[in-house]
């Protein structure tokens, strides 16, 4: 009898055992992830990539996004979450000091926190994965400069998108954009403020155009809202793009599906893209390290003030995009 209860005593340490096994662990923490809106295809990759990362790391991933770009439904989220007790949370601002306070308050419960895509920096996030925004800009005003380098124009007149107002990711474009070009005979005439809508970029960009055409001799995308989609959305753009061949549009952003079509049709010069996936992912596997107790590899950086991971860019011209863009 003793034998026969000491082997389900075994037995029954053993199921226990494989049982901890099976759901303990790594599979018992959850990072989540948080977007600027639902339905924008600008995070899908960011999605693909923090989910992947969950796969590999054998942890739970949550994306989560608002139905609208707004920061006051990214804090209702942020507030869920902690009350759930989350381990991680990776979110992108849609403008990083009305963020802040709800960052802090995740940190202060003991949830780990950066930021990706857009940064809250007087948050105490942990790091910032993402693109070097001013320096995109200024990329972009540098190959603004090099095309019409040879238009003999007296002046070139820009028109500007931008995205959210106030938003750090934006702001810092612009601002490198506005450096490159100073002192130069670039400048920028128009801004038009999209709030982060492929449609109502599409409106802005099309009834400016159609208004304004005449008037100015480049497009300054500071995000790449209207090429999320196929040329024909845009004919107003396309007409007055091809209509001139000193007319000029620079953008920031890659779609691989639609942004080469732009570039068959001869209505697109210069696209500097950043990589999406690579921010959901590495949010997601330096979260796990901090949760884990470990250090970031990245060292902290002075513009920042965190550390920051570097996801880089992609740069695609009309004469390389078919190299560029896989």
């Amino acid at each position: 009898m003793k034998k026969i209860l000491c082997i389900i005593l075994t037995l029954a340490l053993l199921f226990a055992l494989c049982a901890c096994g099976r759901s303990g662990g790594d599979k018992d923490i959850t990072i989540a992830v948080i977007g600027q809106q639902t339905g924008n295809v600008v995070f899908l990759p960011a999605q693909e990539g923090a989910e992947q990362a969950g796969k590999d790391l054998g942890i739970q991933v949550d994306w989560q996004s608002p139905i609208r770009a707004e920061a006051e439904l990214q804090n209702e989220i942020m507030n869920n979450l902690i009350d759930l007790g989350v381990d991680g949370i990776a979110i992108s601002c849609t403008t990083g000091d009305a963020l802040k306070d709800v960052i802090d308050r995740a940190l202060s419960e003991g949830i780990q926190v950066s930021c990706y895509d857009v940064d809250s920096p007087d948050s105490g996030r942990l790091f910032y994965a993402g693109t070097e925004n001013y320096k995109a800009g200024y990329t972009c005003g540098e190959y603004i400069i090099d095309l019409f380098k040879d238009s003999g124009l007296e002046k070139v007149r820009v028109a500007q998108l931008e995205g959210i107002p106030g938003a750090n990711d934006i702001e810092a474009r612009k601002q490198g954009f506005a450096d490159a070009i100073a002192g130069t005979n670039i400048e920028v005439v128009y801004s038009y403020p999209c709030n982060d809508d492929v449609d109502k970029a599409i409106e802005g960009v099309e009834a400016y155009t159609r208004a304004a055409g005449g008037e100015i001799d480049a497009w300054f995308m500071a995000g790449g809202w209207p090429y999320c989609v196929n040329p024909d959305a845009m004919p107003e753009l396309n007409s007055w793009k091809l209509a001139d061949p000193t007319h000029k549009v620079v953008t920031v952003d890659i779609f691989p599906e639609t942004t080469p079509l732009f570039f068959d049709m001869g209505v697109l010069d210069v696209a500097v893209g950043q990589s999406f996936y690579d921010m959901g992912y590495q949010s997601v596997a330096n979260l796990y390290k901090l949760i884990q107790g470990e250090k970031l590899d990245a060292p902290v950086d002075d513009e920042f003030g965190c550390p920051f991971i570097n996801t880089g860019v992609q740069i695609a011209t009309v004469e390389d995009y078919k190299d560029v863009i896989k």
